[in-house]
């Protein structure tokens, strides 16, 4: 592999590769945000109308109440459908996005393979390549899809949520704010455990492929010499390493997830606590207690889409270093841009005190 001469220069080639494959699908990318917006828009006003019915027309009963409460039932009803019409965009068009993407990121990196000469491949597992264009690409398509879509849908929601929330009762509001800083130092120290354990989970899976490649492969040998035991000892080494990352890897993610979900279920209390003493205060009202506890709800579901979003981003980053790692690797033998095609071969050709070496560290054999 070649060296980096200027990290900053390397990473903003990298982060312009990783952007490269939405180009195709700008179109795609767009449909799929829309729906998204879609998605939080109906979401956040289905409160609202329900703070209206509690708040509004419950404490003014009239002739026309039970008319308004029916037509405000109508349009809760007709956000719901709409908030189904934009999940379903997002879920089929999205994944239908990343699948496509998937495909490509594959084509390209077979083509690649193809290019390179015999020394990679004599210091490379095929099991190993074999997981560069399988999981690393499917990590990958999972983040270019569900990434857009989960990070417009968390921050409209949060950010309307407590927008609202900010405008029924600021006090409470400022008090819920402040389990998010302690929250947010708690996610970052996790997540950079779990990429080093997924990244390190990726590589003993690409052991275990080669080390089953390269005996299926001799399978012949193996069993004419009766090596299966040692074949055996060996898949259980591979295997046994593979579970120790595991392990790491899911106490990891065990640590960081329930973590999330501890603050979120500490939320709604802290709400019920302090605006029930609100309403002994007269500062707030049951309607507005009752909507506070809905929205509070809304800015937990995109903490915990947000937290899915990390886990998928650790996996596809993890992902895109290896799937690149393989593009940046240069073939050792190139054709020159004027290279004249040979049609007809006559004569011989013949070999005279002829060396080789495997790599250039290596001796000559």
């Amino acid at each position: 592999m070649s060296i980096v001469q200027n990290p900053k220069a390397f990473l903003s080639t990298r982060t312009r590769k990783f952007f490269s494959y939405y180009q195709p699908y700008l179109g795609q990318l767009t449909i799929n945000l829309i729906g998204a917006v879609l998605v939080s828009v109906t979401l956040l006003l289905v409160p609202l109308c329900i703070r209206l019915i509690t708040k509004d027309l419950l404490t003014d009963v009239g002739p026309q109440t039970t008319t308004q409460i029916y037509r405000l039932g109508a349009v809760i009803f007709g956000l719901i459908a709409l908030h189904l019409v934009g999940n379903t965009i997002v879920d089929y068009r999205g994944h239908m996005l990343g699948a496509r993407m998937e495909r490509d990121m594959r084509k390209e990196l077979f083509a690649h393979f193809q290019t390179l000469s015999f020394g990679f491949y004599d210091s490379q597992k095929t099991g190993q390549l074999m997981s560069r264009i399988t999981h690393d690409s499917f990590a990958m398509s999972e983040l270019y899809h569900h990434g857009p879509e989960d990070l417009v849908i968390s921050m409209l929601n949060f950010a309307g949520a407590f927008a609202i929330l900010l405008a029924i009762n600021g006090r409470l509001a400022a008090i819920l704010f402040l389990l998010l800083p302690i929250m947010a130092l708690y996610a970052v120290y996790f997540q950079r455990r779990l990429r080093r354990a997924m990244r390190q989970s990726k590589d003993r899976i690409g052991d275990i492929n080669a080390q089953v490649e390269d005996a299926l492969a001799g399978i012949r040998e193996v069993q004419a010499f009766g090596n299966e035991v040692q074949e055996q000892e060996k898949f259980d080494h591979e295997n046994e390493r593979f579970l120790a990352s595991r392990q790491i890897e899911y106490l990891s993610d065990a640590f960081y997830y329930q973590g999330i979900v501890f603050f979120t279920q500490v939320m709604p209390l802290v709400v019920v606590l302090f605006g029930g003493l609100a309403i002994i205060q007269a500062e707030l009202d049951l309607a507005d207690l009752i909507t506070f506890l809905l929205y509070t709800g809304i800015m937990i579901e995109p903490i915990l889409r947000f937290s899915n979003f990390t886990r998928l981003l650790q996996e596809g980053l993890t992902g895109f270093e290896r799937f690149v790692e393989m593009l940046e690797v240069q073939p050792q033998i190139k054709n020159i841009t004027d290279a004249v095609n040979l049609d007809e071969v006559n004569g011989q050709i013949e070999f005279c005190d002829v060396t080789f070496r495997y790599q250039q560290d290596e001796r000559y054999a």
